[in-house]
């Protein structure tokens, strides 16, 4: 019994799996990294009344990776502007938030904010 594999057409595809990603232009979008935005307590949408401002941190960026064979058939099954397949960039660590509320009380928010950033996935 013949085993099934891929077509010859995919050959290019499989030897350019073994390139190294192109570096970023000036123009494309930052890497992944930590950013941060100083944003009001009551702005965060978890209920507590406070004037205090905090400086929340998140992760945003593109993560350049070769592509894979799971992400052509996703590109080729759900067309163009859906999603690769690719890394995303993700907290890999937590840090926790403290403020003031409005009743003069520190209030602790445990893992609120990013600590760090990676591509994953």
């Amino acid at each position: 019994m013949a085993r099934p594999g891929l077509p010859w057409s995919f050959l290019p595809v499989l030897l350019g799996l073994c390139r190294a990603p192109p570096a970023p232009s000036p123009a494309s979008p930052a890497l992944c990294g930590l950013r941060s935005v100083s944003v009001g307590v009551g702005a965060l949408g978890l209920g507590y009344p406070s004037p205090e401002t905090v400086v929340f941190r998140y992760c945003g960026g593109g993560c350049p990776a070769p592509p894979t064979l799971h992400g052509l058939a996703l590109g080729a099954v759900l067309g163009p502007g859906g999603p690769g397949g690719g890394p995303c960039c993700r907290p890999t660590r937590y840090e926790d938030v403290a403020f003031l509320d409005s009743g003069l009380r520190w209030q602790k928010l445990p893992r609120l904010s990013a600590g760090a950033c990676a591509c994953l996935g």
